[in-house]
């Protein structure tokens, strides 16, 4: 009778979900966030197609077709693209909250799962990627929920498999990425069945793929340029030349400090614990459940080994990882818990003290980047900057801007906005025709000239440089990208 009085795992998650998508609404960015925020705008708004070229990416390779769908469901619903494409990141965030408690609760009693999840949900990089433009929110549903269904299926029916293959295709439309890390994981499900289970399932990940290839090619100038276009983006970032600035121990610190803001200390644990397995393992001590140690291997190893080795953009890249690190933790503390009443109570007040301090630092913290201030601070930067520059004459103004290149233009549609990086070691002339003033509108971009600044603060502390240029050619510091409007 009391087992039949149980809440259903499956109520408890969508309870969770529910209650990660409410949390959400009241911090949501008002702007487009970022750069890649502006492109997946533009594919609403103009079109989807991909390019190489800025002008023609909406957005860029590969695409990303079935985030853009998402998005338009949002459009179509009224919304404008900002409020739709962060209308995705914040349904992804209550999914991937409700996967981890499933995933979790493979490994863990209910309590411990529920605070497992809460944690997640609270954790300072989880929120912030929750409420702003951006798709890698996605990476944490997409993975997760593969990866169970991968655990579930391997050893099962060939028609398990091909369902779990075409998931596997299919959903790569939502971040192609997901694609490249779980090869090894889809090996490790197909390699146990028999020859013709394989193939069948090897078939239905190709017809899977089909679902977002077709019309992502057929979007972008057909299959040979998408490929071309796509292939390059991947050779891009992950060539030398790319990365030549960039060393492992860069990537090792951007990843750790990504890992920490998603974990806190359920990161910390982890690395505890799982130093205390290998040690264990290492002096020979079998612990019986080395197929769990092999999922999560396969599962972790090979995005984590891209982020170190390859190429990690920026901190919500890692969102592929942290389920799977809460899961983890799950696990470890499994064989723990279960000798002790003490020692399961202690791993749980810990993941709710967690759990507490993520909620805290980002609701009231002041951290650049991880807080609901970063956010503020940002729409607030972007309407004072814009307010200011359309009150000067469209005609004789010129923006440069850096990281903010594509949101200022994406705000001035009737403005020169040019992209400048005082970092980068290209210069172009910028050839003006009559006097004009020049809007620094972030302190990255430059003029090589020695011409004097003159500062103008647009709202308590915001700031603007403007430069009065005279007719004729003035160097600009960055790569010439032209005007940024489409």
């Amino acid at each position: 009778m009391r087992q039949s009085l149980l809440i259903p795992d499956r109520s408890i998650a969508l309870l969770l979900a529910i209650v990660t998508v409410v949390s959400r609404l009241p911090f949501i960015a008002e702007r487009l966030w970022e750069w890649d925020s502006v492109l997946y705008a533009r594919a609403l708004e103009h079109g989807f197609h991909v390019d190489d070229v800025l002008a023609g990416s909406r957005p860029h390779p590969p695409g990303y077709i079935f985030y853009v769908a998402s998005g338009a469901i949002g459009r179509a619903l009224g919304l404008d693209s900002d409020h739709a494409l962060v209308a995705v990141s914040i349904v992804a965030s209550g999914a991937a909250v409700a996967l981890c408690y499933l995933l979790c609760r493979r490994f863990a009693g209910r309590g411990l799962a529920v605070a497992l999840a809460v944690a997640f949900a609270t954790s300072p990089l989880v929120w912030l990627y929750g409420e702003v433009a951006m798709p890698y929110l996605l990476l944490a549903p997409v993975m997760t929920g593969l990866a169970l269904q991968f655990r579930d299926a391997r050893g099962g029916s060939a028609r398990r498999l091909a369902v779990a293959s075409f998931a596997y295709g299919a959903l790569g439309g939502f971040r192609q990425d997901v694609l490249l890390f779980l090869v090894p994981l889809w090996l490790w499900l197909i390699l146990p069945a028999p020859s013709r289970a394989r193939l069948v399932a090897a078939g239905a990940l190709v017809f899977g793929g089909l679902t977002w290839f077709l019309p992502s090619a057929l979007l972008s100038d057909g299959p040979v340029a998408y490929m071309t276009r796509s292939l390059g983006q991947l050779v891009g970032v992950s060539s030398v030349s790319a990365n030549e600035e960039r060393s492992i121990a860069v990537n090792a610190v951007l990843v750790g400090d990504s890992l920490l803001w998603a974990g806190l200390a359920v990161t910390l644990l982890v690395i505890v614990l799982g130093l205390a397995r290998a040690l264990a393992v290492g002096r020979g001590q079998r612990l019986g459940d080395e197929r769990e140690a092999l999922f999560f291997g396969l599962w972790l190893l090979p995005a984590l080994s891209f982020y170190l080795l390859v190429h990690v953009g920026e901190w919500g890249f890692v969102l592929s990882l942290v389920p799977g690190l809460y899961g983890l933790l799950a696990w470890l503390l499994r064989p723990i818990v279960a000798r002790a009443a003490v020692a399961q109570r202690s791993a749980l007040a810990t993941v709710l003290v967690s759990a507490a301090l993520g909620a805290v630092l980002f609701i009231a913290g002041d951290h650049p980047v991880f807080s609901r201030a970063s956010l503020v601070a940002h729409d607030r930067a972007t309407d004072a900057k814009t307010a200011y520059i359309r009150g000067l004459p469209a005609a004789s103004t010129v923006v440069l801007a850096s990281a903010e290149a594509l949101v200022s233009s994406y705000y001035l549609p009737d403005r020169q906005v040019r992209y400048s990086n005082a970092a980068a070691r290209a210069s172009f002339g910028l050839r003006l025709d009559a006097p004009t003033t020049i809007v620094i509108y972030e302190s990255a971009a430059r003029l090589q000239s020695g011409t004097a600044s003159r500062s103008v603060t647009v709202a308590p502390g915001i700031t603007l440089e403007l430069v009065d240029a005279s007719p004729g050619v003035v160097r600009v510091g960055g790569p010439d990208l032209g005007d940024l409007h489409r």
